[in-house]
């Protein structure tokens, strides 16, 4: 569907800040503005909530989903529409915020998942992962995406107080673990911190990572799934020869006597 002139949502229906005047000097990371058609099918298919045109909850739900296309398309903070320049700063479970160019370098999946006690379950190391390669695993991971809805809106600008889901279907491999086809997802609470223009300048986020690593990991490991068709192989060829060795042998003194008859 073609956006009206001068909408700078390039026919998305959730997102703006990815087509018209305003992006002209963009520096995409992909060389041109992304697509949401996969996600959003998705994410009208599983939705608990449809919020009222112009609501707050609506306001609130496309303005994080603008951001985060943003922070996962956009190579410059200085294309950034959603957040206040020079400003914004994003903390996790009571970590240390990083600042706005800190968030953009390691990547919105880095920045969720930096949890200290995260590297020693095997499951992620943000340390270890790059902007692109923790993308590349999510999408993997999750080939139709990886939706997100406001729940609960509990208090308005200046400071946006929420209740959020973030789905998708484990359709892919993760880290080794076989794909499972089950759906994978997490609660999550956040704080807001918007200026007059509604532009993001502090957010703060609540959530527990084991819902959503623990549903990652359920799949048998490609290593362990491989090491066990070996097993079950050479089982069934011993059994195999343990049948042949167990046929009836004829008696050498009957053959010699059938023999001599």
């Amino acid at each position: 569907m073609a956006a009206p002139a001068g909408d700078s949502s390039g026919g998305d229906r959730y997102r703006s800040h990815l087509a018209g005047e305003g992006e002209k000097d963009t520096v995409w990371r992909h060389g041109a503005p992304p697509t949401y058609d996969a996600v959003n099918s998705l994410f009208e298919s599983g939705r608990t909530q449809e919020w009222p045109k112009g609501s707050l909850e609506e306001t609130v739900q496309n303005a994080i989903k603008t951001w985060e296309m943003e922070l996962s398309h956009k190579a410059r903070l200085g294309d950034f529409k959603s957040v206040s320049p020079g400003r914004f700063t994003l903390s996790v479970n009571g970590g240390r915020a990083l600042t706005g160019e800190e968030t953009l370098a390691v990547g919105s999946y880095n920045a969720l998942l930096a949890g200290p006690m995260l590297p020693a379950t095997g499951a992620y190391d943000a340390a270890a992962e790059t902007f692109e390669s923790s993308h590349d695993l999510f999408r993997s991971a999750f080939p139709r995406g990886f939706a997100w809805e406001v729940l609960k809106v509990y208090s308005g600008p200046p400071v946006i107080a929420f209740k959020f889901r973030h789905w998708g279907h484990m359709e892919g491999p993760y880290k080794g673990h076989a794909p499972t086809g089950d759906k994978v997802q997490f609660y999550g609470v956040a704080v807001l911190k918007v200026d007059e223009q509604l532009r993001a300048e502090d957010v703060e986020v609540f959530y527990d990572p084991g819902e959503l690593l623990a549903g990652l990991t359920k799949g048998a490991k490609e290593d362990d799934a491989a090491a066990l068709a070996g097993m079950l192989k050479e089982a069934a060829t011993v059994s195999a020869s343990g049948a042949a060795e167990s046929q009836p042998q004829s008696c050498p003194f009957l053959g010699s006597a059938k023999q001599q008859e």
